[in-house]
């Protein structure tokens, strides 16, 4: 509807209410009634899929205690993600190495953000087809056996069995939770309440790595896995509870009738199609050809980069009949999706704005960063070089992680007042230059610990600056019925970064690092044993020792070089972000997309719609900026 048109609609609805309204006030309450009477005298819209009109009707039959229940529940599952983060990093370390695998540890990374990057977007369209109950329930089910596998491993293909488990879980849930904050906030309040969600990480940063390292001193590093089994069950059920309960009322209650839409037709003839065309038509909705394709290209391109020097080196058969491999199931995959997909993974044609596929290309070059600097490999360079257990060393890599937790809460709040999210995205991409730059001095043994820690934090800022200002404003630069859709998008980018960024972590770790030993470390040594242990590294006499820290210095810069020139090309694309007013509206009465202000100044008085609360909206005249 047109701001005309919405204009007219107030009067018209003004004018009839006025003997009933106290002066200057006369159009909120009319235009509330107005709107509660709507919502309950006609349905949800019955031409979405099934899970999204659950979610429309399960927003207009909530009640405050729903809302609640269900925030506490999303915190309590942010708790347990953050949780079992904090552990298994801080223990993969000692158990890569009692199973001799420390220096192909980083394949356990490569493998979940591969998966990741299929299973996030299906995991959306699963939820727009099944309901966010159904898919929530699947996932935290996948979490619980993924940890029992892991606790229960006696190799490290057994451990790695568990996180190909792991992925579909963790997937799940972590998609879904900013999917349910996009079906019921507003894009105003959007950057603040993900904040809030992401808040509980602040509390493992520290009691997470305590908790791992008793486990490791204890021998009891299995029950570092098994524990969390309980905890997840545990968290997960007040939020399921509800989930469950509100689509079990959204039934009863009637907002699910159907009308007269092809898509009613069609769903009132499911039960005489075949099961092969059901089958088929998952297939389609989900795009699981392309997600197949998509999968392969990734292991057969990014694998074998990690394990080039255990597959015989860069001239054998399999290295390069796996990248040829991977080359051609690329190409396959980019015909597909554009071509052939229905429904395909990466919908680069399916919005006219370009800003959800340049505010995934920004947090694409930011997590790439992420994932090469940080997590595995930082945590072994700092108990190899600095000599710290790997409780110091995850107190030592927690800084970006308190930035990218705590400073999140007052960016929100400014988006909030200010209604704009593009000037902190452009802060964060500066910052995205800077933190990785400040990270090549701070990553020297010569440096001390205060330095590392404030290149940490600085690079947390530039993802806290970043990651829900850009997600914000990617959604809501799409139809309301595509916020899964987009989501799913932006995260397939960050897992894909996750991927890359590992295997580039992992390259340099396994090809380039055992050279480096070779040129610096004097003696009789064995350097592929050396890598494999970090108590064996520790155990070597001091001038063997002195040599590999050079080793793992060296290799270290050359990754902090790459990292600064991938800032550069996050800042270039974030320059390429449109801007607009973020406005705060009910979910069934979001303006379309075009219709947006662009966020530029001297704009003129318009009609906003502005949530009055849940349940009712005013419309207030915007002062001229």
């Amino acid at each position: 509807m047109h701001l005309d048109q919405i204009k007219a609609s107030a009067r018209l609805t003004t004018s009839q209410h006025d003997l009933f309204q106290p002066d200057g006030y006369s159009h909120v309450p009319s235009i509330a009634l107005r709107k509660m009477s709507e919502k309950i005298n006609r349905p949800v819209d019955s031409n979405e899929a099934r899970g999204i009109r659950i979610a429309q009707a399960s927003k207009l039959i909530s009640t405050n205690l729903d809302r609640i229940i269900m925030f506490i529940g999303l915190l309590l599952m942010s708790w347990v993600i953050s949780w079992e983060k904090n552990i298994t990093n801080t223990i993969t370390s000692t158990v890569s190495s009692l199973f001799q695998a420390n220096n192909i540890s980083g394949i356990l990374g490569t493998v979940l953000s591969i998966l990741q990057t299929a299973l996030q977007p299906m995991y959306s369209k699963l939820s727009d087809i099944t309901g966010r109950a159904t898919a929530y329930t699947f996932s935290v089910c996948m979490f619980i056996i993924s940890f029992i596998i892991m606790a229960c491993a006696t190799n490290y293909n057994m451990l790695i069995g568990g996180q190909v488990i792991y992925s579909f879980g963790y997937s799940g849930v972590y998609i879904l939770g900013p999917i349910l904050i996009g079906d019921s906030v507003g894009l105003v309040n959007r950057t603040l309440i993900l904040a809030i969600y992401n808040f509980p990480i602040i509390i493992n940063l520290f009691a997470g790595g305590l908790a791992a390292q008793t486990f490791i001193n204890s021998g009891q590093w299995r029950w570092g896995y098994g524990h969390i089994c309980i905890v997840i069950f545990v968290a997960s059920v007040p939020l399921l509870t509800v989930l469950w309960n509100l689509q079990f009322r959204a039934k009863k209650s009637g907002l699910l009738r159907k009308g007269s839409t092809k898509y009613t037709k069609a769903a009132s003839q499911d039960n005489k199609e075949s099961f092969y065309d059901k089958t088929a038509w998952l297939i389609s909705e989900i795009d699981l050809v392309g997600s197949l394709l998509l999968v392969a290209g990734l292991f057969l391109v990014l694998l074998p980069l990690i394990l080039a020097t255990s597959w015989g080196g860069w001239n054998s058969s399999r290295i390069i009949g796996c990248l040829v491999s991977g080359g051609v199931t690329w190409l396959l995959f980019g015909f597909w999706e554009w071509k052939v997909a229905s429904k395909p993974i990466i919908p680069l044609t399916h919005w006219e704005s370009k800003t959800p596929i340049w505010g995934t290309l920004t947090l694409f070059m930011i997590w790439t960063i992420n994932n090469m600097m940080d997590l595995q490999y930082f945590l072994s360079y700092l108990q190899v070089t600095r000599r710290v257990s790997p409780l110091i060393a995850s107190y030592l890599e927690r800084g970006e992680n308190c930035a990218n937790v705590i400073l999140p809460i007052f960016i929100g709040y400014f988006i909030r007042r200010t209604q704009r999210w593009r000037p902190f995205v452009w802060v964060g991409a500066c910052l995205a230059v800077l933190g990785p730059g400040l990270m090549i001095p701070a990553r020297k043994m010569s440096s001390s610990n205060v330095f590392i820690v404030m290149a940490q934090i600085i690079f947390g800022a530039s993802s806290a600056f970043l990651n829900y200002p850009v997600l914000v404003g990617i959604q809501g630069s799409v139809p309301r019925k595509d916020v899964a859709i987009v989501t799913a998008l932006f995260e397939v980018g960050v897992s894909v970064a996750g991927s890359i960024g590992s295997t580039i972590a992992g390259a340099v770790w396994n090809s380039i690092l055992p050279r480096l030993i070779q040129k610096y470390v004097p003696g009789d040594y064995n350097a592929l044993t050396i890598t494999k242990s970090i108590p064996k590294i520790l155990a070597l006499p001091e001038e063997q020792y002195r040599g590999v820290a050079q080793a793992y210095d060296e290799a270290m810069y050359i990754l902090g070089i790459i990292a600064v020139c991938i800032g550069a090309l996050a800042f270039l694309c974030s320059t390429q972000l449109k801007g607009y007013i973020l406005e705060n509206v009910v979910i069934e009465e979001e303006p379309w997309v075009e219709n947006r202000e662009t966020d530029t100044d001297g704009c003129d008085d318009e009609l906003v719609m502005d949530q009055l609360n849940d349940d009712s909206v005013t419309l207030k005249e915007k002062p001229t900026q």
